[in-house]
């Protein structure tokens, strides 16, 4: 649900009604049984707080909330079991075979020879899944001896990211473009002169729109499961080759 929902959207939405908003999005079939008064207790939430998110997010209210997950659910369910091993397989070959098509090489040897140059610093941020795969890059890169920077507490993201200056480069991860966190560190990096480097869905997002080198993969319109198990294959491809030929020419 957070996925398919705009920038503005997410914006207006304060700290506690995007934590409920999660929330929501994590807990779709637990959500059936609640009344507005059961959630907004388990949440300490007063059930104004939940008639209000609603309304910012496209809906009626609670009533329609609730029908909505529910047929999110219902869908979920239905790709589950229609999806067999062949499925995924032939899923994970178009999804690699179209992201690299995707993959602009000029801009990858663009990247990679700014990233050579003395003094530059690289830094990682994401959330979720895309944080565990990042935390794997820079520990690959500092296998190799190179020094490099992960960040998986927001707030020390951010007081590092007003640090830096034109020597920082920072890799920035989201499936769906529109994770909040990883665009207010865009933001707050470039305005330091830092280069933005971002991977991202196929889908026109904020994040790219803030990237000097933005790069995308395929996004499959068969999902299965919720965004949040979703597979991250695409982003592990795009950023193994920029970084294995940066380790393979530093060398």
């Amino acid at each position: 649900m957070i996925n398919k929902m705009t920038i503005n959207q997410l914006n207006s939405l304060s700290i506690l009604e995007l934590e409920l908003l999660r929330y929501l999005d994590s807990h779709k079939s637990e959500i059936q049984n609640l009344s507005i008064q059961k959630l907004a207790e388990m949440r300490f939430v007063s059930t104004a707080t939940i008639i209000r998110l609603c309304k910012k997010i496209g809906f009626k209210g609670y009533i329609e909330l609730k029908y909505y997950l529910q047929e999110e659910t219902l869908k979920d369910s239905l790709r589950l079991k229609t999806t067999g091993v062949i499925d995924v397989l032939n899923n994970s070959v178009e999804t690699i075979n179209k992201t690299s098509k995707m993959l602009n090489l000029k801009q990858v040897e663009a990247l990679i020879d700014l990233m050579l140059e003395p003094n530059k610093r690289i830094h990682f941020f994401g959330k979720g899944l895309n944080s565990t795969i990042l935390s794997y890059f820079n520990k690959l890169l500092l296998t190799r001896g190179v020094i490099s920077g992960f960040y998986e507490d927001t707030h020390i993201a951010y007081i590092a990211a007003e640090k830096m200056n034109k020597d920082d480069i920072v890799v920035l991860c989201s499936l769906s473009g529109k994770t909040h966190q990883v665009i207010r560190m865009a933001q707050i990096s470039k305005s330091r002169s830092a280069t933005i480097v971002t991977v991202t869905s196929n889908d026109p997002n904020e994040i790219a729109k803030s990237a000097d080198f933005p790069f995308s993969f395929y996004k499959s319109e068969e999902h299965i499961g919720p965004d949040d198990i979703a597979s991250r294959e695409a982003i592990m491809f795009i950023l193994n080759i920029i970084f294995q030929e940066y380790l393979k020419r530093k060398k």
